[in-house]
């Protein structure tokens, strides 16, 4: 292997955490992923922290596990961020050229892009993004890249995602107590769009879902950028809830039967199939026929697609022909691509498969549970944007980062 450098990225889910431990090899451009861990969290609910002491020492186990699975010692990480604090909205920005030679540089990009930060943000939000997606030169729309054209009027539509203060410092907090240090919070949804979503669905209109515990998480493309996200208060935990309550067993034995023999479509259930199970504080055993499950598991997939549904009508962007992408550990069980596209009215969906030839994975951690955390450790190599700072835990931009990048690569 040529010079390489440890990435780390820790994906503080709705309810569970996600670690992986790559190597970026500079000589040949690959990111391999050495190792990494998942586990549950009791000290998040919905992204957010809610017992910060509980949630330090996940942090601190699932990161000796991935160290220990990678033979590697790290120090810092990307850090994923998700839940019902995100809030993201479009806004312009536009830059008067006042040079004589009229020719746009990289500066000026940089320029123009922190102009359309230029809103009233309240004190207790942050901007963790701004996502270019698109141009204009002297009312000239459709430009992707203006570096090196003549114009006297700089424009650019963006995408901005913003979050709330304290949500980020509690689970900057939470990783600093474990002992790591968060080079940069990062939307979850972002990162894994990058992965997962290939030039061609951007460029038609599609939609990546990230199906969580306590929350799905939504990111809409068009015309090869992302336009609209946002986060659902609802995911795969109140489907094994449902179960629970319905069956009278504990959260656990209802996680374990709905991986085992749940599904959405009647179809993907076997027809004499029987479950054997025991009820909380019984010791008989009881049975009940797998059919029995669709009671439990379709009211509430019903529910979070029509809840899905309704945000892409606010959004606008209903239509999709590059249909939809499914990703995170609710997507696993049997038949949600399949809803997804009945209940949305999409022509395409499928589930998520980090295909692209940067990435080099084992099979262990190519698994839903893990691919917000691959998704980080491939994110700095892979933004198509690349305009946000990944400096060290605070978000925010850095104009002077911006205008190294633009020079590096212009």
């Amino acid at each position: 292997m040529g010079r390489s450098e440890l990435i780390t990225g820790l994906d503080m889910g709705s309810g569970r955490i996600a670690c992986v431990i790559a190597a970026r090899d500079e000589e040949h451009g690959k990111v391999r992923v050495l190792g990494g861990a998942s586990l549950p969290c009791k000290g998040l609910k919905g992204g957010a922290v809610v017992d910060i002491e509980t949630a330090a020492r996940d942090v601190e186990k699932v990161m000796g596990i991935a160290e220990g699975k990678a033979n590697e010692v790290v120090g810092e990480v990307y850090l994923g961020v998700r839940g019902a604090h995100m809030m993201t909205f479009d806004n312009r920005g536009a830059y008067n050229l006042a040079r004589a030679d009229k020719e746009i540089t990289a500066e000026d990009v940089a320029n123009v892009i922190e102009n359309a930060k230029a809103f009233r943000l309240t004190p207790d939000r942050e901007i963790l993004h701004v996502i270019p997606q698109g141009f204009s030169v002297d009312r000239l729309h459709g430009i992707q890249n203006p570096v090196g054209m003549e114009g006297l009027l700089l424009e650019v539509n963006a995408h901005i995602v913003t979050a709330a203060n304290m949500a980020i410092n509690n689970l900057v907090k939470s990783v600093h107590k474990a002992g790591f240090r968060v080079l940069a919070p990062v939307h979850t949804i972002m990162a894994l769009g990058e992965l997962l979503v290939s030039r061609e669905e951007k460029e038609l209109g599609c939609m990546l879902l990230d199906a969580g515990g306590e929350t799905t998480s939504i990111a809409v493309y068009s015309g090869g950028s992302v336009h609209f996200t946002k986060e659902v208060p609802i995911g795969g935990d109140h489907i094994s809830r449902d179960i629970a309550y319905g069956l009278g067993v504990s959260a656990a034995v209802a996680q374990e039967i709905k991986e085992k023999h749940g599904a959405v479509l009647s179809a993907l259930i076997d027809e004499g199939a029987i479950i054997n199970f025991t009820r909380l504080n019984t010791r008989n055993i009881k049975e009940v026929k797998a059919r029995e499950l669709l009671t439990y598991i379709q009211p509430r997939v019903e529910e979070i697609f029509e809840m899905i549904e309704q945000e892409l009508e606010r959004s606008g962007y209903s239509s999709l022909p590059g249909g939809a992408i499914l990703t995170g550990g609710g997507a696993v069980l049997r038949g949600m691509p399949e809803a997804a596209g009945h209940l949305l009215n999409l022509d395409q969906t499928r589930l998520a498969v980090p295909a692209h030839e940067i990435l080099e994975c084992p099979d262990e951690y190519m698994a839903q549970t893990y691919l917000g955390a691959v998704a980080l450790v491939c994110y700095p190599y892979l933004r198509t944007w690349n305009t946000d700072d990944l400096a060290p835990s605070g978000g925010g931009l850095l104009p002077n980062n911006i205008w190294r990048w633009f020079k590096d690569l212009f």
